[in-house]
């Protein structure tokens, strides 16, 4: 009985070893909403012990509008958000003349984009790639579906999420190289009860992304997973808004225009009758005596914004300036009030900002047999993670070049380039 546990035992290692992929393998963990300064909290042991056997930036400067869905595929794709048209979590599609929210078509505006899942498998020669909630990573590009994927699904505990995802890499037949994980913490609290410098709601989900941290690292170890490369980031940060922070556009254009999006940005589109010009001119006054939001004619927004350049974006944009938001986050604070209970005097959460107000930035650790130990490094963009993965994994890059270069996080790795 001893001898036939034991070549049971024995079968089973070689089965595994032999499932793991031949290939370089990346761990890529996203916590949304995680603030690149939440790990000087004093609440986040295991993350910070991670960092001197680590790289780690001071944090990323993201792109525009900071919010979920647009910087995920950013990280995944490289782009900026008018290369890849997903200009907001929901947009409004004035050639369908219908609001496009989380499907297909809000992650197809450009058909030559390749998120990295779908180079990865591409590649082909056994490369296999997983997307566990990652925004449009369940969809087909160029015609290419990932090996792994689960869409987004808030009953699925984070225990289980995370060792679904990491079983991938073993897989018996088709073990990945590339797994993208994502968790909706702290990013969920933040919206109810503030951002994790002013609410221990939100701590105490950051404190979950530190336990989670700790199980993924574990989980490798035990499972003989230790030469696959890890970055744990994040797509944006976070602000503090009360109800006395919002700004109504509306009194100022009256039912003129339809507006479209989310705070603190909002896309503005004058109703049939109406010029241009003419709400702009309005909505401009209006912001120079308010001075708590900015207005932009599409011709006219910000280049460091990249935005302008797509079809997409609406003739008039209107950013609040931190922490301020518009009429239609009132209705969310609104809500938290009459449904869960929350104070109207309290402090909510908002992101969506201009990438270079501080409060929007994410964290960044790289830990693994190719990143640099202990090595501070600085300030990092989220369109140079596309080109750093793909370096991880030994991936051409496509002919549909991305924004990002891999001269910006070359410094990050063990050997020089």
């Amino acid at each position: 009985m001893y001898y036939k546990l034991l070549l049971a035992a024995l079968g089973f290692f070689v089965s595994s070893a032999l499932s793991k992929s031949p290939h370089e393998k990346l761990l890529v963990v996203s916590y949304d909403g995680f603030r690149y300064d939440y790990l000087n909290l004093n609440i986040t042991p295991y993350l910070n012990s991670l960092k001197k056997s680590s790289t780690y930036a001071k944090c990323l400067l993201n792109v525009f509008p900071t919010q979920t869905y647009v910087n995920h595929f950013s990280l995944a794709t490289g782009l900026y958000s008018e290369a890849h048209g997903v200009i907001g979590n929901s947009v409004y599609d004035k050639e369908k003349k219908k609001v496009v929210g989380y499907s297909y078509d809000l992650f197809h505006y450009n058909k030559n984009v390749i998120p990295i899942w779908t180079l990865n498998e591409r590649a082909g020669k056994g490369r296999h790639s997983g997307v566990m909630m990652w925004a449009g990573g369940e969809y087909e590009y160029g015609g290419v579906n990932v090996t792994f994927s689960k869409s987004y699904d808030e009953n699925m505990s984070w225990n289980e999420s995370a060792e679904t995802a990491l079983s991938w890499f073993v897989h018996p037949e088709t073990p990945a190289n590339l797994v993208m994980l994502y968790f909706d913490e702290p990013d969920n609290q933040s919206h109810n009860s503030g951002p994790a410098t002013v609410s221990e709601r939100t701590r105490e989900q950051i404190k979950k992304t530190d336990n989670i941290t700790k199980y993924i690292m574990d989980y490798l170890k035990k499972n003989d997973l230790q030469d696959v490369n890890v970055v744990f980031l994040s797509d944006h940060g976070m602000e503090g808004i009360t109800l006395k922070q919002i700004i109504d556009l509306t009194k100022f254009v009256g039912n003129k225009t339809d507006m479209y999006g989310a705070s603190p940005v909002l896309q503005i589109y004058p109703k049939p009758g109406e010029s241009v010009r003419r709400i702009y001119k309005l909505l401009h006054s209006a912001a120079k005596k308010n001075k708590h939001f900015k207005v932009y004619l599409k011709r006219n927004i910000p280049k460091h914004f990249h935005i302008k350049n797509c079809r997409r974006t609406a003739p008039i944009i209107a950013v609040a300036d931190p922490p301020y938001g518009f009429q239609d986050y009132y209705k969310s604070i609104q809500w938290q009030i009459d449904n869960r209970g929350e104070s109207p005097t309290g402090v909510y959460g908002i992101h969506g900002y201009d990438p270079r107000t501080i409060s929007m930035h994410p964290y960044f650790i790289a830990h693994g047999p190719l990143f640099r130990k202990n090595y501070a490094a600085g300030v990092l963009r989220t369109v140079d993670m596309y080109p750093m993965f793909a370096h991880v994994l030994n991936l051409k890059l496509p002919r549909f070049r991305p924004n990002g270069s891999f001269s910006g996080v070359k410094d990050i790795f063990r050997h020089k380039y």
